[in-house]
């Protein structure tokens, strides 16, 4: 017997071969048993369904969000101070000096998500700016991208950070005229400070997840990638897996090299199950572009920086196919043309010894026309963020020429190369992993500003929606969701508007009503 049916619905799928019309969908064991027509299914309910009368309103299969740091999203919400949407230096700063004054017992101040391109200086905070607030305990302030972060002058000292230190490989300890750190570090150089944070314990690990996945039921996402994953973590995932905690369906990639350390993380074993898999690993090749370290073959605007490279060739082809070997996939970090022709270079020499395994590029924010035509031909498939088109967009007009601009986030042609993408959030870069919002970013292509950024790169609802569940299913290696199919998990979510049928401007004003995993509702009324 049925335990759900959902009928008076507007059923949407973005699966090959998908058939409109149909008004009702069946859940038996958690899985979709049954499409049509309420008068051909209507007789199938018995004792013990639950009918839900969708009033007509549109039932998807849930959104999926490929690359989004969970527990950071959670650790925002439990356990770390949220400087995003902060307007100026001033306001940062009294921020942290009333969390400071109500957090006494914390031995280290730990903040994130400032972002300079909006403050009206637009100037970097230094140590001497933190000190100013909190002069006796180490404070570490993370900028938006997570790829850069300021230190006061305890931090530095407990650190062992000082005028002698040299930064790690693909790392900067950035210095003032007289050679003395400013705080600000980047890339791999934050590890230096990083390994002497007092570590969260796994109890404090699932408190973030769950508070993240609060977020994510709220926004219809049914399953997510976690694509920086340590060793700790790996295992508290597996925990809260084995003991039926995870309650979305979870990817994670975990990380091999850690920041500013020279021991590698083991390389995990491949991990299969209903709501968890590990079916790929993760690298760092660069930076990011809000905080203008990704690696370019030119120069930043009004610069001489190209970014910063983090990686060393031999050994990341080394541990690539040592993973494929262990059947694991690939992952990796690429956001300037030439940390993805890194990339790409290395993907191409993996594709005739491993052609089936995943080898994806995170990010792609700046692929060139010869990247994409070899990323079609040797199966490389990416995950994209729109959304930083909305969100991050001012700091790239003014870190990027036109010529770069022009191909900023290039969707439209990443799709017309026939090159398998999906689109996520990277929160908590951005405030906003809402799947809508990203969405809508993707058609409109338009900054927080109001202001274009490559308008020609932008795609349609449909490719849009697609990216958000079908594709992303598939980038994921999965085939069991991401779509209204016979037989596939019943992660299913019922919005009150149709979002083929709405001004592209008014997406992120629809409302996830209801959302279900496995045909069990775990939010809304």
């Amino acid at each position: 017997m049925p335990s759900l049916i959902i009928h008076n619905a507007h059923l949407i799928s973005f699966h090959d071969g998908a058939v409109k019309g149909h008004d009702t969908l069946v859940v038996d064991d958690g899985k979709i048993s049954a499409i049509g027509s309420w008068e051909q299914l209507s007789a199938l309910a018995g004792p013990g369904t639950e009918l839900i009368d969708a009033g007509g309103k549109t039932l998807l299969p849930g959104f999926n969000d490929t690359h989004i740091h969970i527990w950071k999203v959670g650790n925002l919400k439990t356990h770390m101070l949220d400087l995003r949407g902060c307007a100026s230096r001033d306001e940062m700063l009294s921020m942290l000096q009333g969390y400071a004054l109500d957090h006494p017992e914390s031995p280290w101040i730990v903040a994130r998500g400032f972002n300079e391109a909006t403050w009206t200086d637009s100037r970097m905070p230094t140590r001497h700016d933190l000190d100013k607030v909190i002069p006796d305990r180490p404070v570490y302030v993370i900028r938006t991208c997570a790829h850069i972060a300021i230190a006061n002058t305890k931090a530095l000292e407990k650190s062992g950070i000082g005028p002698s230190t040299k930064a790690p490989s693909g790392g900067v300890i950035l210095q003032d005229e007289s050679g003395v750190p400013t705080g600000q570090i980047s890339e791999t150089a934050l590890g230096l400070v990083t390994r002497h944070i007092p570590p969260h314990s796994k109890e404090d690990l699932k408190a973030m997840v769950r508070a993240a996945r609060e977020e994510l039921y709220r926004f219809g996402i049914t399953a997510a990638t976690d694509p920086a994953v340590d060793p700790l973590l790996l295992e508290t995932y597996h925990e809260m897996n084995r003991d039926g905690e995870l309650g979305f369906r979870l990817h994670a990639l975990p990380m091999l090299l850690p920041d500013g350390g020279e021991e590698r993380f083991p390389i995990p074993a491949a991990f299969s199950s209903d709501h968890f898999h590990v079916n790929a690993v993760k690298f760092f090749s660069d930076g990011g572009l809000s905080g203008a370290t990704a690696a370019l073959k030119g120069h930043y605007k009004g610069s001489l920086s190209k970014g910063i490279l983090r990686l060393q060739g031999e050994l990341y082809l080394d541990l690539c196919r040592r993973c494929m070997e262990r059947g694991l996939g690939v992952a990796t970090h690429a956001i300037g043309d030439a940390a993805i022709e890194f990339v790409i270079d290395a993907y191409k020499k993996l594709h005739a010894g491993f052609p089936s395994m995943i080898k994806r590029i995170e990010h792609l924010g700046l692929p060139e026309k010869q990247h994409l035509a070899d990323m079609s031909i040797h199966g490389i498939s990416t995950s994209m963020q729109t959304i930083f088109i909305q969100e991050l967009g001012r700091n790239f007009i003014n870190s990027l020429d036109e010529s770069y601009l022009a191909r900023c986030y290039p969707v439209r042609s990443v799709l017309g190369k026939g090159i398998l993408m999906a689109l996520s959030s990277d929160a908590p870069v951005v405030r906003s992993f809402d799947p809508l919002r990203g969405i809508e970013a993707a058609i409109n292509r338009k900054t927080l500003e109001g202001e274009l950024i490559a308008p020609d790169e932008a795609i349609t609802i449909d490719q849009a929606l697609r990216a958000y569940t079908f594709d992303a299913a598939r980038i994921s290696g999965r085939k069991d969701i991401g779509s209204l199919e016979l037989g596939n998990k019943a992660d299913l979510i019922l919005l009150n508007r149709d979002p083929t049928e709405i001004d592209s401007g008014n997406l992120s004003q629809i409302k996830v009503e209801k959302t279900f995993v496995g045909g069990r509702k775990v939010w809304g009324l």
